[in-house]
């Protein structure tokens, strides 16, 4: 009994060293986790980035940007994993890969503002169209009403009477007036159908225009000399296969001590 009772008292005094050793291990599994996560992010998205620039370099073609693969393309990145993650590696990787992968990292934001940026342009160009529409349509229609309000004119069947033959004699003219003002009376849209089928005419003649790039598309070449300039930036850093990238993916793959 009283051997029990010793070895009571020794678990008593050592559980507050096992409660703090099982937190200790916990925090420390619980760390390495993240670390772990953090460079498996790093690591997929450096991949991802590569191939992206390369894609975006493929939009320059003698010199000029390819508009519509910009504006098609997807964004680089929306969130930088290193710059969220790597106080995780100070310590974990060589200075020199450490720089590289700032290096890196700060190429590829450089291409994704030049790449917003002309997104940005093309999405502002797209609404001044719209608007210049919207202005040029309705301006058609004010003047088309004007016009047909403000102009003295004969109505169609008045000239279609003019037009008759001399030899007409005059109680057939009268006759011919008539039937021509009862058609006249029976269709009293007819002439907001003249002024809209004028108006679409006029309307489609430039919706032809604006999509036959009437109107000048803006895209400042300093975008593509800044955008060429990160590429070759960008081609010169070996950041996969450094000795960083490949403790990184040691790290993803949770081997801490290889």
């Amino acid at each position: 009994m009283q051997e029990i009772i010793s070895v009571w008292r020794i678990i008593k005094e050592i559980s507050p060293v096992l409660v703090g050793f099982v937190a200790l291990l916990v925090y420390i599994l619980q760390a390495r986790r993240k670390v772990s996560e953090a460079a498996s992010l790093i690591v997929m998205q450096v991949e991802e980035l590569k191939k992206k620039i390369q894609e975006i370099g493929s939009y320059i073609v003698d010199g000029k940007l390819d508009s519509s693969a910009f504006y098609e393309s997807q964004s680089l990145f929306e969130k930088n994993y290193w710059n969220e993650y790597k106080h995780y590696f100070v310590n974990k990787i060589d200075h020199s890969s450490f720089t590289i992968f700032n290096e890196f990292y700060n190429c590829a934001s450089e291409i994704l503002e030049q790449q917003q940026f002309m997104k940005q342009l093309q999405k502002d160009y797209f609404l001044l169209t719209q608007h210049i529409l919207i202005n040029a349509e309705s301006s058609f229609f004010q003047k088309a009403m004007k016009k047909d309000s403000q102009e003295p004119r004969k109505t169609i069947f008045e000239v279609l009477v003019s037009m008759l033959p001399e030899k007409v004699s005059m109680e057939q003219k009268n006759v011919i007036n008539d039937i021509l003002k009862n058609i006249e009376s029976s269709c009293p849209d007819l002439y907001s159908r003249i002024i809209t089928k004028n108006f679409e005419k006029n309307k489609n003649k430039f919706h032809h225009f604006i999509n036959t790039q009437g109107l000048t598309s803006y895209i400042p070449a300093q975008i593509r000399i800044t955008i060429e300039k990160h590429l070759k930036r960008e081609a010169s850093i070996e950041i996969i296969g450094c000795s960083g990238y490949n403790k990184m993916k040691r790290i993803a793959a949770g081997k801490f001590f290889i």
